[in-house]
């Protein structure tokens, strides 16, 4: 697992190609799959930081109208 500060990079990196990912991928559904496979990369090597990615994640999508549907998992079961 890279270091914290390695992994706010990749996010930095992330949300300053964003725009660009928009402006390729117009269909919501490219645009989904595009950035999908970058982000995922990054959750992928979190490890602890997990939340703090995904919580940066979201307040980038929502910098520009996009949001990604969360909903509770029950893993009580």
């Amino acid at each position: 697992m890279p270091p914290l500060d390695q992994i706010m990079a990749m996010l930095d990196a992330l949300e300053a190609k964003l725009p660009d990912l928009l402006a390729a991928y117009p269909s919501h559904g490219d645009f989904w799959m595009a950035f999908a496979g970058e982000a995922d990369a990054i959750e992928d090597q979190a490890g602890e930081h997990v939340g703090v990615v995904n919580q940066r994640i979201n307040a980038m999508l929502a910098q520009h109208g996009r949001y990604i549907a969360a909903g509770e998992i029950d893993d009580a079961g």
